[in-house]
């Protein structure tokens, strides 16, 4: 490691030069990656806003802790509530809340507690 490369004839310059082309496409790429980066915070950010008052009508004093993703069955998004429910929106729109034990509280298969 930290060996230096040497690079025979004009292969240096040519890499140079491709890097140079490139630049304003992969700096437009980036800039739109932002971009979406920042809406994508903002609809999460409504979304956690309906799930905590839903939260606040279960359980008052619980709240989200984490953002954990896709689910497994890549049809909505997951997240963690700091009593270990866990909480996944679906593409269709439906909210599913399950406790620690899997069981449903509120979803497709509520069952009582």
């Amino acid at each position: 490691m930290g060996e230096k490369v040497e690079f025979k004839g004009d292969l240096l310059k040519e890499i140079e030069e491709k890097i140079e082309k490139g630049k304003e496409r992969r700096s437009r790429i980036v800039q739109e990656l932002f971009k979406l980066y920042d809406r994508v915070r903002e609809l999460e950010g409504e979304l956690e806003e309906e799930i905590t008052e839903i939260l606040k009508r279960l359980d008052g004093d619980d709240f989200i802790v984490s953002f954990c993703g896709t689910t497994l069955e890549d049809d909505g998004l997951e997240w963690w509530t700091s009593r270990g429910k866990e909480v996944c929106v679906r593409v269709d729109g439906s909210i599913e809340v399950r406790g620690r034990n899997g069981t449903y509280i509120i979803g497709s298969r509520t069952k009582l507690l």
